[in-house]
């Protein structure tokens, strides 16, 4: 395939100051008076003509400065980037003057971009069309909303159709429809073959619009490679990194931005390219199997069960396995993602399937009560199951309509998230089953007979 985009240990840095006499002083100064702040830090990524990429990372990542440089906007501070294509950026208010208006700032853009005069003319209309700023067109740019920016610079790089496009959270701001819009006309970029850059903080859009994303953390790459396997990685971060607080924020900052781009250490999993950090998240590329009790159930999108975390071998497909609960007595967390072990019996030995992501289930704490006798009496409502909280597949009666009134022999009390569930054997009934305490009642004969039996 034909490259579209390549960087090779790209690096962009700035200086940075306390104050403006300290800016001063290093220019007059041999000795340095400021910081140096890695915004970018031996970047290396290539894209192939046609790719839709997304970019992700928390704030600081150096997102944008990696789109300015690909656009040309910003130069870099070391290493190589090859761009093969006209470049677009669009971004709420780049390339625009505040002191020109709307129009004057389309014929700037255009010729900077190698458009005659008489191109832009032919331009001009549906710009200003696609952009709905209307009589708003000859008003100082300076006059406008982030909005209203957003919407003419999009309009400007859209209908100049560049070979590269680059949306750097352009659809963030502004109104609704225009996002749609606007998501609309990248979409028939993206059936023409054209290669695209999307930046930005929405998770659905990602989902919806890209084919790979490339994940930036503090100016390295994370990873790279399928949205399936790169999305699910970082939703999994995202839930830590807002667990922490600013003080282990600062900490992990410090400790990413300050190694060696020479001593970092790649792996391949299929398609899929990630950074091992090494001993300081060992938690996240090995894994370690932690003790736990919950009972599960397979979300509806569930995809495969896998033979260890970190195998990447699918095991089995999930499909056979939903509408059923599920005991998991072991956890474990690969690559920022948790996994619960699955197993047809309350142990982390016995009846085990295999292991499965956890979000891909809906899960409950799982606590043993105790195995004291009791008597009840069935409302005549609910169902019964071979499984505490079971699933469709799991009923041994459907109904309890007809069961009104009969005793309910209770063997085994447990309780699943905040509800009680009994496991017994319905009078005249030999098969064991669960059945939710909402559905039984105690008179005050069996009473007696559970008070005696917990004596």
């Amino acid at each position: 395939m034909t490259k579209a985009i390549i960087t090779k240990n790209l690096s962009k840095q700035y200086t940075l100051y306390d104050s403006q006499k300290a800016r001063i002083m290093d220019l007059v100064s041999p000795r340095r008076h400021g910081q140096t702040f890695h915004a970018l830090n031996g970047i290396d990524f290539e894209a192939d003509k046609g790719d839709v990429i997304g970019f992700i990372g928390i704030n600081g990542s150096g997102k944008s400065t990696l789109s300015n440089i690909i656009a040309g906007i910003v130069p870099e501070s070391g290493g190589e980037v090859q761009v093969n294509g006209q470049t677009a950026l669009i971004a709420v208010a780049s390339g625009l003057n505040d002191e020109l208006t709307g129009r004057d700032n389309i014929e700037l853009k255009c010729l900077m971009l190698g458009f005659s005069k008489h191109q832009i003319k032919a331009l001009e209309p549906d710009i200003i069309a696609f952009s709905e700023l209307e009589h708003f067109i000859d008003q100082p740019v300076k006059s406008y909303s982030s909005g209203m920016k957003s919407r003419l610079g999009f309009a400007i790089s859209v209908n100049v159709d560049p070979d590269i496009l680059i949306i750097d959270e352009a659809l963030s701001v502004g109104d609704k429809a225009f996002a749609e819009k606007s998501l609309n006309k990248m979409l028939e970029f993206k059936e023409q073959g054209k290669t695209m850059i999307f930046v930005s903080h929405s998770i659905s859009q990602m989902k919806s619009f890209c084919d790979k994303i490339l994940w930036l953390e503090f100016g390295r790459v994370k990873a790279f490679g399928e949205v399936r396997d790169i999305l699910p990685l970082y939703e999994s971060f995202l839930l830590k990194w807002q667990a922490m607080s600013k003080e282990e924020r600062d900490d992990y900052r410090t400790r990413v931005m300050s190694r060696n781009p020479n001593e970092y250490n790649y792996k391949q999993y299929g398609n899929l390219t990630i950074l091992d950090d090494g001993n300081d998240l060992t938690a996240a590329y090995g894994y370690t199997v932690r003790p736990i009790s919950r009972l599960v159930h397979l979300k509806t999108d569930a995809t495969n069960i896998y033979k260890a975390p970190d195998s990447g071998e699918e095991l089995l497909d999930a499909q056979s396995y939903k509408n059923r609960v599920y005991y998991t007595k072991r956890e474990a967390t690969y690559q920022f993602e948790d996994y619960y072990l699955l197993s047809t019996e309350p142990s982390g030995v016995d009846g085990v399937i295999g292991w499965i992501k956890a979000i891909e289930t809906s899960s409950h704490v799982y606590v043993h009560v105790d195995n004291d006798q009791r008597r009840f009496t069935l409302r005549g409502r609910g169902y019964a199951s071979t499984a505490p909280w079971g699933g469709h597949r799991q009923y041994a009666y459907a109904s309890l309509e007809n069961h009104a009134g009969l005793s309910f022999y209770v063997s085994e009390t447990v309780i699943v998230g905040s509800n009680v569930w009994y496991k017994g054997h319905i009078e005249g009934e030999s098969e064991a089953v669960w059945i939710h305490s909402n559905n039984i009642n105690e008179d005050e004969q069996k009473k007696e007979f559970n008070a005696s039996h917990r004596q």
